[in-house]
């Protein structure tokens, strides 16, 4: 029997109830999401089937070596080679109790209905199981950089050409952005993370005076971010694989400084060589770290 038969109950119970055929439309970032939403709702009933995650840079992630420890079937083999779920053939429910399955089920059946006509899934599930378990995210920094920022960036990436006629439209809202992310980022849980932070909020705010798109340098942040967002926010996840990730961190950290440091130091020197002013540059970092500061004693940062 599995070390945690209420954990392996109930993802076998989720995939029965979303997807019994293994068709491709309920896959491994819908699974997770939607276990995700299962341990969180279950535990507001009392009932805790242990789920081990950290967040990472999609959302929730499942800790999948912990997972098999805890179930004895690796992540691996609840999914399809082509992404989709697997179909259930039997539902391990040894050692429940009844209250317990009767629970689970209630609890898998209310979820789906969320996203589902009958068997039909609505439209757009996919992006609104996603958002629901964003909704649960520790920080309002990492729903409005994530969900916000980035996916404004993304709607950017496929026309270039935007930058041409929209510049004044698109570099206000990503200066909107900017701003709202300095007031929100989470100093005292992630202050490890602040001076490479402001280093590249700085380097991004060049990027809108030279016109280049932000999608790239702004995900390569967020990578970083996310190093130490799954040390500081897991559940059921043992120690020593979060000292690995503590360690990973802490050597991955001076590689992006190092890369953030030379993309400011390009981006200014971009900036100098078009207004063909060698004085640029102790005043565009002065105005910038003025317009930064001042935004932020008129709005403290949310801790």
């Amino acid at each position: 029997m599995a070390k945690n038969p209420l954990l392996k109950y109930s993802v076998e119970v989720l995939l029965g109830e979303a997807n019994p055929a293994g068709e491709p439309f309920f896959r491994k970032t819908h699974l997770y999401k939607a276990l995700f939403l299962l341990h969180q709702n279950l535990k507001g009933q009392g009932v805790d089937i242990g789920l081990p995650y950290c967040w990472y840079l999609h959302g929730p992630l499942i800790e999948a070596t912990t997972f098999e420890e805890q179930t004895g079937t690796p992540l691996a083999g609840y999914l399809q080679p082509d992404g989709a779920t697997a179909p259930v053939r039997h539902v391990h429910d040894e050692g429940l109790m009844n209250r317990e399955k009767q629970v689970v089920l209630q609890e898998v059946q209310k979820i789906l209905r969320k996203y589902r006509s009958g068997t039909w899934w609505e439209e757009g599930y996919g992006d609104r199981l996603v958002g629901d378990a964003y909704k649960l995210a520790p920080f309002r920094y990492q729903r409005t950089f994530k969900r916000e920022y980035l996916d404004y960036l993304s709607s950017l990436s496929g026309e270039p050409q935007l930058y041409d006629y929209a510049y004044d439209r698109i570099s206000s809202n990503t200066l909107q952005y900017l701003d709202t992310l300095v007031k929100q980022f989470p100093e005292n849980e992630m202050s490890e993370l602040l001076d490479t932070y402001l280093a590249w909020d700085d380097t991004a705010r060049l990027f809108v005076e030279i016109r280049d798109p932000l999608d790239t340098i702004s995900n390569r942040y967020w990578e970083i971010f996310c190093g130490l967002l799954r040390v500081r926010k897991n559940e059921n996840v043992p120690e020593e694989i979060v000292e690995r990730w503590e360690r990973s961190f802490a050597q991955e950290l001076p590689l992006y400084d190092h890369e953030f440091e030379t993309a400011h130091d390009e981006a200014l020197g971009r900036l100098e060589q078009d207004t063909h002013n060698s004085d640029i540059d102790p005043i565009v970092r002065r105005l910038m770290a003025y317009a930064r500061d001042a935004y932020i004693q008129v709005h403290p940062r949310e801790l």
